[in-house]
């Protein structure tokens, strides 16, 4: 966060303590950040832009051009992206242009750097700079500028100069017409006070003429001279009265600086600073600045927005406690009932040990995301965000989650209640049909019925084995089936399904084959499960393949330990995409399949589903018109020995 800079005195100019806060309000919101006049030269930089560049100080200075600093990260091996002459070029060019542009690049230690060009002003240009950790920002110079003049006053590296008791000039150091082009002689006999047309302070005169009277010494007084170009120069002065052997006053001798240069510069920031300023309250974040004793600094227009209640408390000064403590008095914040006291203990812990962002809901329905960031001295930079979008996209999201759930437990109850409604009057039809085909009460007089009764049983037994699909499949869902487990050999189950597809594969003209691996373990596993796996899997190969066709069921040891168990077969295939499809329920890939082969798409889902009760996995391998290769894949722990059983009872 930034404070908000309005005029300041020449004095407090030269004090850098509102640069620092303004760099330090940057370093919170993780950029670096530097300021260029219209010929490029730095005017000021946050203290954590020579982290991010990993450059000495010295070349981060006000005033410094800053294609020195380009060029200085540019020779030592930055910008290593492809072309280092290219990522140059393109960011001198935004640069010149003074165009709103973003420009990233590779450092020589192998990082990574993010630089945006904002125009700011007329002029004027500031440039961010972020990588993966935000680093330091450039160093001001003018403190350092100030104590170096500092020590060229003491040094008498600038003009001496001495003056009567009635405060005319008696005598000026060479340096005086060095400086100004103006021989000492045409100002001797001149009053200090006469010379002086303009005074940094409002009271400056007075306050001088004070000094003197009283014969007092004074430091660093600021004025601007009267030359006789009318040349506008500012220079800072020193000086002590000086008096004769008897103790009478003779006057003031004293040493000047020509400070113009300098109070330019410094005014260009300050202006500069005011540009920042106002770019901050752009901001949709709301920001805020704390110092160490918990008085807030500097906030935004955002803040301000965001605090409206409070408005006119929201000054430099109000703690963060008052701030939160007032929210609460104006009903801020969402209803708290009794543990409002609660409340603001929390927000002083948070406040005081920073630690992950926290979420806030206010009266109003907004919800915030506050994020506090500790600085190196002692200050608190507080940012909230606007996350009412985010909070209400997860409430959608979770009503839509638990309605589905809702959805899915309802159909599967439905169905598991049905199982005796359905299955009764399914089971009459196909005992009655029987009875019918096979003709137990007599001959029916005309062949077409008996032909009729066989194609209603054949339809009741197939409607059956769907439902019974259906509903197991239902139980599986709602956790309502448990296996029957014991141990078994896995080459008796497989034998134990062939007679149930035998017919049908003849029937259709396709071959079945066996390719089963000698000494395997015995298993632990629900039989009738199991069987049921393999006789869908066998079913659907069967349904899919072309006459002609093979299919081969197996069973091996896989390099991991487990079982595997595989029917491959040599039908129509499946198009890779289309395979999570085949393994939902009622999973059909495309419309004509299921008016061409009859179906309902519950086979593979029920093996998956039954797959994965056994603690196991069901993998689909297919290449279209080539042919399908299903693989059933029990765990190691299933597996209890090393021989097969010939004859299982």
């Amino acid at each position: 966060m930034l404070f908000s800079i309005k005029k300041f005195s020449v004095e407090s100019v030269a004090d850098n303590t509102n640069l620092d806060i303004l760099a330090d309000s940057f370093e919170g919101l993780e950029i670096g950040l530097v300021t260029l006049d219209s010929d490029m030269h730095i005017l000021s930089a946050n203290k954590k832009l020579q982290e991010i560049l990993e450059i000495p100080p010295n070349i981060l200075q006000t005033s410094i051009d800053f294609t020195e600093v380009v060029e200085f990260v540019h020779t030592r091996g930055d910008f290593a992206t492809a072309g280092i002459e290219v990522t140059v070029n393109k960011l001198m060019e935004g640069l010149r242009c003074r165009q709103l542009r973003s420009h990233e690049y590779d450092t020589a230690d192998g990082g990574h750097i993010r630089c945006d060009i904002r125009p700011v002003g007329k002029d004027s240009l500031m440039l961010s700079f972020q990588r993966s950790a935000v680093g330091e920002a450039i160093a001001s110079a003018l403190e350092e500028s100030e104590g170096r003049l500092s020590d060229f006053a003491e040094a008498g590296s600038d003009w001496f100069w001495e003056m009567d008791e009635n405060y005319k000039y008696t005598w000026f150091s060479d340096n005086y017409e060095r400086t100004y082009g103006i021989k000492a002689e045409t100002r001797y006999g001149n009053s200090r006070l006469d010379l002086i047309v303009e005074w940094a302070d409002t009271n400056g005169a007075w306050q001088h003429r004070k000094c003197l009277e009283e014969r007092r010494p004074f430091t660093d007084v600021i004025s601007r001279p009267k030359l006789d170009g009318g040349e506008e120069r500012w220079i800072k002065a020193s000086g002590a009265p000086f008096f004769d052997s008897y103790g009478e006053f003779r006057g003031y001798r004293g040493v000047s600086s020509d400070i113009t240069e300098e109070l330019v510069q410094r005014r260009r920031v300050v202006s500069e600073n005011e540009r920042i300023a106002t770019a901050m309250d752009r901001f949709n974040e709301a920001i805020a600045l704390f110092d160490d004793q918990d008085r807030l600094i500097f906030c935004n227009k955002a803040f301000h927005e965001l605090n409206s209640r409070i408005s006119d408390m929201i000054v430099p000064g109000i703690t963060f406690e008052e701030i939160v403590r007032a929210n609460i008095g104006k009903g801020h914040f969402s209803e708290m009932g009794d543990k409002s006291e609660q409340f603001v203990q929390s927000r002083l812990r948070k406040f005081y040990h920073p630690e992950e962002p926290v979420d806030l809901e206010l009266h109003s329905g907004v919800w915030l995301r506050v994020s506090i960031k500790a600085l190196e001295n002692g200050e608190r930079a507080v940012v909230s965000n606007d996350i009412t979008g985010l909070k209400r996209a997860e409430t959608e999201l979770r009503a839509a989650k638990e309605q589905a759930e809702q959805a899915n437990r309802a159909k599967s109850m439905f169905l598991a209640n049905m199982s005796h409604e359905l299955r009764t009057p399914l089971n009459a039809i196909s005992g009655f049909s029987e009875i019918i085909g096979q003709e137990l009460f007599g001959p029916l007089g005309n062949p077409s019925y008996v032909e009729y009764a066989t194609d209603i049983h054949a339809s009741g037994q197939h409607l059956l084995a769907i439902i019974n699909d259906i509903l197991d499949l239902s139980r599986i869902e709602e956790g309502q089936d448990e296996l029957e487990e014991s141990e078994s050999a896995i080459d008796f189950v497989i034998e134990s399904c062939m007679p149930l597809v035998r017919e049908r594969a003849a029937a259709a003209e396709i071959t079945i084959t066996q390719d089963i691996a000698t000494d395997l373990p015995r298993v632990i596993l629900d039989v009738r499960r199991m069987k049921q796996i393999l006789i869908n899997l066998l079913s659907n190969a069967i349904k899919f393949t072309e006459p002609g066709g093979e299919i081969v069921i197996g069973a091996k040891l896989d390099e991991a330990g487990s079982m595997k168990l595989m029917v491959r077969d040599t039908g129509i295939g499946i198009e890779p995409e289309d395979i999570p499809t085949a393994l939902e329920p009622f999973g059909q890939i495309e419309s004509s399949l299921s008016r061409r082969y009859e179906g309902t798409g519950l086979g593979l889902s029920l093996a998956k589903q039954l797959a994965e009760a056994h603690n196991g996995e069901l993998k689909i391998t297919s290449e279209l018109g080539v042919g399908t290769n299903v693989q059933i894949i029990l765990p190691p722990e299933r597996l209890v020995s090393t021989k097969t059983i010939e004859n299982e009872p």
